[in-house]
């Protein structure tokens, strides 16, 4: 193992609690595979074909099961996509898929192999596990038939999961995975509904499985696997991209083995080309033994002994207090002035460490960093840079993340600075990092140019106990703080090709928690299409819709450059409202089930025609930010459904949601049609209870005249508990009780959550009033009916309000009114109720707002 001088690191903090257990070890083992790929072009084959290509890469997978039980393995991890590869659309890996039962059915598969018809490849994992007594873990597709009766079914009617499937060493099936947070890319499975917390007990300990991306998003199931179901160890299947400066695999597992306190088997599929290689055994102390080749085409069989239960082992690491010891450092502001540089696409705040030794601080929004430092000589021709990012990083998926840095620039030009680097040479005797971190979850790891982390080779600082209330009585925020255990760090060498960031890190995945977020909303003055008895073209249509879009977008586009996370576009906004059933076709298009995991923007000819759904995207892709919007959608019909229209169609008033990187996220019938929308749209059969998650709270949707009834609007707040409704509407003001402004502000205090109502602006209908509301009253809002203007309004809000130290307690409005003695006048006057009557109920403009 050769000694290097202290080169460019990156390393990220992160801390998670954990729990104890008895003191016994086994063996554990992970292949990492160079999966035969099924071809450069995904062509639909038949199933032999399938099972033919399956069973080369089962021929090598079995032999690394053979070897790792030789050795004493007691149980072996194959990677995600090791049998198959990833080479497919979703109707050509559909001959590559099996149906897998439920765990429960108590099956082995090799003694029963038609119990539940062919399954080839369950019957050889089983054959494989029983023959070799080893417990395998390997990942498989899973297809699962679905019909009309599920609303949610795909319209190929099935669904079709990442799967990963754990056989006993007697071949009985123990475990099934669906994969709950897909890859961008995995465009042909489909999202499990609900997060699986799969997890199951051996003689040597308890088991919780997951995969790839899992790891990251963020909460669900990843660490409630640890936390709630108090699992000793994790089996990782997954086929990772090696992605600097944050995402490279050896050091970004051992910071979540050593973050989340529990071992940790990843088997990586292994593909240089790509940048696909990194296996390992991690324990809560440190790697037990890691993989990574850049330079050869074989695969890797990796064994180390681990504890049992880690929280009995004498090395496990206790409890850390990391703002003990942040708190207690005086922060130094730089002399030097603080400049902003990009490591992979995030903005970073920097400041160049001019000096051999400091202490010195640097915050972006409300993240603070600390380092102390001292070099053993200062180079004139390299520079060092000490950072802070906090932020929502969206380049691989969308995660919230808070970085604590120092590194190496790639030349003296401190615009280099975050760019990569191949070499360095000045010699850190000692160095301390510490930061403001908002969550719990904070994984320590160092990267290094052209080299790794050995084990053991640094240490977590801090004592136990982590909770402090300040003066104000506002609870301090967490701290944290990484050491090296040694004056020099001990590396292993990658190969000189493998360029990697240089820089050292305090990463924070605060996936699960951004406090605030920006909202906005824009009130926009509709082009309405000419009244016409005949439908127009659908070329025409779309033309007319183009002209509000280009309004909305350039509306969408403001509201990015202003720091909007997620912004609501009005009902009927594209293409307003003069229409009859059949006058309306041609503005709609048929919206797919968000289930089908579809980015309009970048695969625009997979549902096509659908040209309003890929612009829509496409805005919130090119802006970073979420965006809402109302449409039309129709879905087609025939005489097997009673409730099917004469014309053979279903017309909806329809929502949808794209997030940051253009994903539809969202689609929402409006169930509670308005009088005269019930000429050109149809209601659908039950009320949609319509929701999903962002970093930065739960939200749910429904439309205008919705919020007047109880389904959806009450049910999403009561019983689905989201954190802000998300509110398209065309709202005539109707005095005396049904004014936008004061309604809608009124259902947000009442329902205790935040609304983003945004309105169509039609002055001569009495359409106006668009705002933001809080629990706690308006931060926003918009009313004129004196201009024909669209207007943007931006405003923050809680992410979590019933979180906030200003959220209402829940009102018992009648405790209060039965203990105050009611007086009876001996006679009313008439005269309020005539004076309500000269009021005209045309010009709410002339209301005090």
């Amino acid at each position: 193992m050769a000694t290097f001088q202290l080169p460019i690191y990156a390393l990220a903090l992160t801390g998670i609690l954990l729990r104890a257990s008895a003191l016994e070890t086994f063996l554990a083992a992970v292949y990492e595979h160079a999966v035969i790929l099924s071809g450069p072009t995904p062509k639909l084959v038949p199933r032999e074909d399938a099972l033919r290509l399956m069973d080369r890469n089962l021929d090598i997978l079995e032999g690394a099961v053979k070897t790792a039980a030789e050795q004493g393995a007691r149980i072996i991890v194959l990677p995600e996509d090791g049998i198959y590869g990833w080479v497919f659309t979703r109707e050509t890996i559909y001959p590559y898929l099996e149906d897998i039962p439920d765990p429960h059915v108590n099956w082995v598969p090799c003694n029963d192999p038609k119990r539940f018809g062919l399954n080839p490849v369950q019957e050889r994992l089983s054959c494989m596990a029983k023959k070799y007594s080893i417990y395998v873990g390997a990942n498989i597709g899973d297809k699962k038939s679905c019909n009309s009766t599920d609303p949610k079914c795909p319209s190929d009617g099935r669904y079709q999961y990442n799967t990963d499937v754990v056989y006993d060493s007697e071949g009985k099936f123990v475990a099934r995975y669906h994969k709950y947070n897909l890859f961008a890319s995995e465009i042909y499975f489909d999202y499990a509904k609900e997060p699986q917390f799969v997890n199951f007990d051996t003689p040597f300990g308890k088991f919780g499985v997951f995969t790839c991306a899992d790891i990251l998003n963020f909460g669900e199931p990843a660490v409630s696997l640890v936390e709630k179901f108090k699992v000793d160890t994790v089996l990782f299947p997954t086929a990772w991209m090696n992605t600097l400066p944050l995402l490279s695999a050896v050091q970004y597992y051992s910071a979540w083995a050593m973050g989340m306190r529990v071992n940790l088997l990843a088997a990586n599929i292994h593909k240089p080309h790509l940048d696909i290689t990194g296996s390992g055994i991690f324990a809560p102390e440190g790697p037990k033994i890691y993989h990574f080749d850049m330079e050869t085409q074989d695969g890797k069989l990796l064994l180390a002994e681990l504890d049992v239960h880690p929280r009995l082992s004498p090395t496990y690491p206790p409890p850390v207090n990391w703002s003990l010891y942040a708190t207690s450092l005086k922060h130094f502001i730089p002399e030097t002035q603080v400049f902003t540089g990009s490591i992979y696409f995030d903005n970073f705040t920097f400041m160049e460490l001019t000096q051999e030794a400091g202490n010195f601080t640097v915050c972006q929004k409300g993240l603070c960093c600390h380092l102390s430092y001292k070099m053993t000589e200062k180079r004139k021709d390299e520079v060092y840079a000490f950072g802070a990012f906090d932020g929502l990083h969206v380049v691989e998926g969308e995660y919230y993340l808070q970085i604590c840095t120092f590194l190496k620039c790639n030349t003296t030009d401190l615009k280099s600075c975050g760019q990569k680097v191949d070499a360095a040479h000045t010699r850190f005797d000692s160095f301390s990092l510490s930061g403001t971190f908002n969550t719990s979850y904070v994984f320590p790891e160092v990267l290094l140019t052209e080299t790794q982390l050995a084990p053991g080779e640094f240490q977590v600082s801090g004592t136990s106990d982590a909770s402090e209330v300040n003066s104000n009585h506002e609870q301090r925020k967490k701290n944290y703080i990484l050491f090296p255990k040694h004056r020099g760090l001990s590396m292993v060498s990658f190969p000189q090709s493998w360029s990697v960031f240089a820089l050292i890190l305090g990463m924070s995945l605060g996936a699960f928690a951004l406090d605030k977020y920006i909202a906005a909303v824009y009130e926009h003055s509709v082009i309405l299409a000419e009244r016409t008895t005949k439908p127009v073209s659908s070329e025409e249509a779309l033309k007319f819709m183009n002209k509000n879009m280009d309004i909305l977008e350039e509306a969408v586009k403001t509201a990015a450059k202003q720091g909007a996370h997620i912004i609501v576009t009005p009902e009927d906004g594209i293409y307003g409202f003069r229409f009859t059933r059949e006058t309306l076709y041609p503005y709609l298009e048929d919206i797919p089930d968000p289930q089908v995991n579809w980015i309009p923007c970048s695969d625009p000819e997979r549902f096509k025609p659908t040209p309003v759904l890929v612009r829509l995207s496409c805005m919130a892709r090119h802006n970073n930010i979420y965006v809402v919007a109302n449409m039309g959608d129709k879905k087609p019909c025939n005489f097997t459904d009673p409730g099917c229209p004469s014309d053979g169609r279903y017309q909806y008033n329809t929502n949808v949601a794209f997030d940051s990187q253009g994903k539809l996220m969202a689609r929402y019938h409006k169930f509670n049609l308005f009088m005269v929308e019930q000429l050109s749209f149809d209601a659908p059969k039950e009320p949609e209870l319509v929701t999903f998650n962002t970093t930065f709270g739960k939200f749910g949707l429904f439309t205008c005249f919705d919020i007047l009834f109880h389904d959806p609007a009450v049910a999403l707040v009561s019983d689905l508990h989201v954190d802000t409704i998300l509110f398209p509407t065309a709202w005539m003001n109707v005095l005396p009780h049904l004014t936008a402004i004061e309604f809608h502000s009124a259902w947000a205090i009442g329902m205790r959550v935040n609304v983003l109502a945004s309105n169509t602006h039609l002055v001569s209908m009495n359409m106006t009033g668009s705002g933001i509301y809080a629990p706690d009253g308006p931060k926003a809002y918009h009313y004129d009916a004196e201009s024909e203007n669209g207007h943007l309004l931006i405003a923050e809000l809680d992410s979590h309000p019933s979180l906030s130290p200003t959220y209402l307690p829940a009102l018992n409005w009648s405790l209060y009114a039965t203990t105050i003695k009611p007086f009876l006048r001996n006679l009313i006057s008439p005269e309020p109720f005539s004076m309500m009557n000269t009021l005209s109920l045309s010009s709410p403009k002339k209301l005090a707002i």
